[in-house]
């Protein structure tokens, strides 16, 4: 069968490549390995975890915040099934969601595994490993996406060890469970099980949470996580790991360190490899790196200019919305569609979906300072704005940097209620390179926790000031009298 373009993956690239070339009048067959579409980001990834993290919110709001006046309670210990509701319902409404846009624009989707017989051509593999069909094209798209790495001499079962795909097939609430790796996926898993009144110890191969993200943002962050029960170990790994018998399902972990930790569960989250292994590369004369990666160049490309590969198995940065744009653009330049083409902008904004949130877009302080930048900072403090302290966030903190000189925004980094939500208006301001004083004369509703944009930029005009020995305005000096 012949197509103007083959997809193989429908994640959220491969997804938006297939949709967007179909739009341009192509037609588009999509291989999909799994029953259902949607990759990882709908199935067992973005999607779930998120879902969860609103459940055990909810969860932690009846049992662990209280609102004065008002008490809440759970009938009964929480089962599975009832945390597990809320996210069968939104995963299957994204299904219902992708499967009406894939029919809408005509694009035959081909269950199976998609492999190479040639530069043209792709096989569709059952699961009986027999060859269904053959599909050729002008152009193919690689997005297979990721799965989590999984040790060999880690015996995971779906009782007791799981990794962050099976961790969404728990047959009980633990009482206790064990994260091993604290990068994103492992603390947001470390926060969610925590709202659920989990005991969970996270153990960090690092030094510190985090590296990458704002040093003042992830204390903050690693404090939260402690003060709702977590259980930080850094500078640790694991040595061996075992199943104990029992009628009562256990785990044990040995460290390097010499530490001896058990549970009921154990979580695996220390990276992903790329899906790159079924695809008989070598009928291309393409290698995979050691992590199941592929390598392009700034459009996408392989080195046959007509196969791209977008989405995870590209590597950095790995996220559901520069996968789609990376599907949206590698079209593009296949069929010279308008729109921009190769590498999106620099300056992406990035989630952490934890109890709390983080999110961050720009220059940190340290990257600041690498760089040779001066800079200002100011500070917008949960603890003195009044939505935050109705939504019950008294510890959140929004952060920005601005060059020292004219003061135009470098970076924006919170912690708190929201952060994925409140980053976006901070990166437009980036992106036009709004300053300081641009920010603090915007007029903002009231209450809400965009006024913190206001309090930092106002901290930030007023900490130039003071380095330039001025005396700052009455206003600036009472709103930086009031934030300290």
């Amino acid at each position: 069968m012949r197509f103007d373009v083959i997809v193989i993956g429908c994640g959220p690239g491969g997804e938006r490549a297939a949709i967007y070339a179909a739009r341009a009048g192509k037609t588009v067959a999509v291989v999909e390995r799994h029953t259902v579409v949607g990759g990882t980001r709908v199935n067992w990834g973005t999607i779930p975890s998120k879902t969860l993290r609103e459940s055990a919110l909810f969860v932690k709001s009846m049992t662990s915040d209280r609102v004065e006046g008002l008490r809440c309670s759970l009938e009964g210990p929480l089962t599975v099934a009832d945390f597990m509701a809320h996210e069968k319902s939104v995963v299957q409404h994204e299904l219902e969601l992708i499967n009406r846009a894939l029919d809408r624009n005509s694009i035959q989707v081909f269950r199976g595994t998609g492999r190479f017989i040639d530069e043209h051509t792709v096989a569709v593999v059952g699961s009986d490993d027999q060859v269904r069909m053959h599909l050729t094209a002008d152009v193919i798209v690689i997005a297979t996406g990721s799965r989590p790495n999984r040790p060999a001499d880690i015996a995971f079962d779906e009782q007791v060890l799981f990794d962050s795909h099976t961790i969404l097939r728990l047959p009980r609430i633990p009482k206790s469970l064990l994260v091993l790796g604290a990068g994103v996926i492992g603390v947001e898993y470390t926060s969610i099980f925590t709202a659920l009144g989990v005991e969970v110890t996270l153990l960090d191969t690092r030094s510190e949470l985090l590296p990458y993200v704002d040093r003042e943002v992830a204390a903050l962050l690693e404090k939260e996580l402690q003060r709702n029960g977590a259980v930080v170990l850094h500078d640790d790994h694991y040595q061996t790991i075992e199943r104990l018998p029992g009628d009562q399902p256990r785990m044990r972990c040995l460290t390097k360190k010499g530490n001896l930790l058990e549970a009921e569960a154990l979580l695996y989250a220390a990276g992903r490899d790329g899906n790159t292994h079924r695809l008989n590369l070598a009928a291309i004369g393409l290698e995979a790196d050691a992590r199941g990666l592929l390598t392009v160049n700034d459009l996408y490309q392989t080195a046959h200019p007509h196969i791209y590969a977008v989405g995870d198995l590209i590597g950095y940065p790995a996220l559901a919305s520069t996968s789609m744009e990376q599907g949206r653009r590698a079209m593009r330049h296949a069929f010279g569609l308008p729109g921009p083409v190769g590498r999106a902008a620099a300056q992406l904004p990035f989630a952490i979906y934890s109890i709390p949130e983080v999110s961050y877009i720009g220059e940190t302080e340290m990257t600041a300072k690498a760089k040779g930048l001066d800079v200002v900072v100011g500070r917008g403090r949960y603890a003195l704005n009044p939505r935050a302290q109705i939504v019950g966030d008294t510890t959140g903190l929004l952060k920005m940097l601005f060059a020292a000189d004219d003061l135009h925004l470098l970076g924006v980094h919170i912690v708190g209620h929201a952060a994925s939500e409140l980053i976006h208006t901070g990166q437009a301001w980036l992106t036009r390179r709004a300053t300081a004083n641009d920010i603090a004369d915007e007029i903002f509703n009231y209450p809400t926790l965009s006024d913190l944009y206001r309090h930092a930029a106002l901290e930030g005009v007023a900490a130039k000031a003071r380095r330039e020995g001025q005396v700052p305005t009455t206003s600036l000096d009472e709103a930086f009298y009031l934030k300290n």
